[in-house]
């Protein structure tokens, strides 16, 4: 019996390659229970499921074979005005740390669940957003390390989930990254003020 792996989207595979990932798929068919739907298709229904393209994802090779097109390749695409450099001559100046987050922290989405394509909107997740919320406290405000998790979230003073809670308004656990910004600036406003562009 013959399997096609499309992608294993958990929480283990997101700080993955694709070899790995190809790998631990493999070795996930083994332990979870599967359905064989036709042949050349499985539904895993053990592992949670799909939320989107991660940024380790990117240079996905897809799943093109003998049985079909289960997953196209996937080429990480940032909209246009967070490409390029504010140095170039004659181009507009660009948002630095949104571009930063696209390529490095966001999920993009996608719109149809059976075959998956990219949709060109990026989200940042809680935990992602945490580690985004370090980096920025401990370049701009030298509070770093333990300093940094007491700050954002010691037990009297949990700002990091505050913050986070208040501006996810769909309660769907992500932020949208255009105009993320605006969130970190509200969280580190007792600290003063932190330029993030």
């Amino acid at each position: 019996m013959k399997y096609t792996i499309a992608l294993l989207a958990s929480a283990q595979a997101y700080n993955l390659n694709n070899q790995e990932v190809l790998y631990q798929a493999t070795r996930s068919l083994e332990e979870s229970s599967l359905v064989q739907l036709e042949e050349g298709k499985v539904l895993e229904t053990t592992l949670p499921a799909w939320n989107g393209w991660h940024p380790n994802f990117d240079g996905f090779p897809g799943t093109v074979n003998e049985f079909g097109n289960y997953m196209d390749p996937y080429t990480r695409v940032s909209p246009e005005r967070f490409v390029g450099d504010a140095a170039q001559e004659g181009v507009p100046p660009v948002d630095k740390f949104t571009q930063n987050l696209i390529t490095n922290f966001a999920t993009e989405g996608h719109d149809d669940k059976k075959h998956p394509k990219p949709n060109g909107k990026f989200y940042i997740n809680r935990e992602n957003s945490l580690k985004v919320a370090k980096e920025v406290i401990c370049t701009h405000f030298k509070k770093c390390g333990a300093e940094a998790d007491a700050w954002l979230s010691s037990a009297d003073n949990d700002t990091f989930n505050r913050a986070f809670d208040y501006f996810d308004v769909n309660k769907e656990n992500r932020l949208d990254v255009v105009g993320v910004s605006t969130f970190f600036r509200y969280m580190f406003q007792p600290l003063g003020w932190v330029d993030l562009e």
